[in-house]
């Protein structure tokens, strides 16, 4: 057996976190005498590499060769972002990234721009202006025409008046750190930021619309209905 740190062993060419084997989809592609960890970010990711390869698990990925990567030459820069170099590309996570991570200028943790563009994580935001793009709330963005939610434009939204809905963050509750509620002129969003797109809720008016923290939960009220969620729910009181 030999131990690899954090948790990580390889016993008779096998890899196990504690109980859990791993990198079982990679058995005929890992290099077992030269295995080793090159370095861990608490326990949401972990870099190892072999003569040959370069691999990443993560939070972000599952076990994964970070294809291109030299092993001789790879560093991690920053493991809590994902980052890697191996002296000719950069990488997150297990991505080649299309830019020279070096000269790039970070908007937060989601969004940089690179030169004359903008780019979500490792792909371009198509049409984003970069002399007007700013960050609204973690991944959804703006620039002076147009709203972007995990890079990608978000259509027929106001965003000169877009914001969020008060009272979302004015209580603890179990998902504040990826959902609220938002609004523009015209309409109702439900944001949840690990989501594949805003929740338009329909029929719904700004200007009737308001929200509670009851019992830890987020609730979206119109008049009699309850949204949570972003989903209307029939029948349920709020307390």
């Amino acid at each position: 057996m030999k131990n690899l740190g954090h948790g990580f062993t390889l016993v008779d060419r096998n890899i196990y976190l504690y109980d859990s084997e791993k990198f079982t989809s990679l058995k005929k592609t890992i290099d077992y005498d030269s295995f080793e960890m090159v370095e861990a970010f608490e326990d949401k990711t972990f870099y190892f590499r072999d003569k040959n390869r370069v691999y990443v698990t993560s939070y972000m990925c599952n076990a994964s060769v970070i294809e291109e990567a030299k092993p001789e030459t790879f560093k991690v820069l920053n493991a809590e972002d994902g980052i890697g170099y191996d002296g000719n590309n950069y990488y997150w996570y297990d991505r080649c990234l299309p830019y020279d991570f070096s000269k790039a200028e970070k908007y937060n943790e989601y969004y940089l721009r690179a030169g004359d563009k903008v780019y979500f994580l490792k792909d371009i935001v198509e049409g984003a202006d970069t002399e007007t793009f700013s960050i609204i709330w973690q991944n959804v963005a703006r620039d002076r025409e147009s709203l972007f939610f995990r890079g990608r434009n978000v259509p027929d939204v106001d965003v000169d008046t877009f914001k969020k809905v008060p009272g979302c963050f004015d209580a603890d509750h179990l998902d504040q750190s990826h959902t609220y509620y938002a609004a523009d002129q015209n309409n109702v969003y439900f944001v949840n930021t690990v989501g594949k797109a805003l929740k338009r809720l329909t029929g719904v008016r700004p200007s009737e619309f308001s929200v509670r923290i009851v019992d830890n939960r987020l609730y979206g009220i119109s008049g009699k209905d309850i949204y949570f969620f972003g989903i209307k729910k029939k029948g349920l009181v709020l307390g």
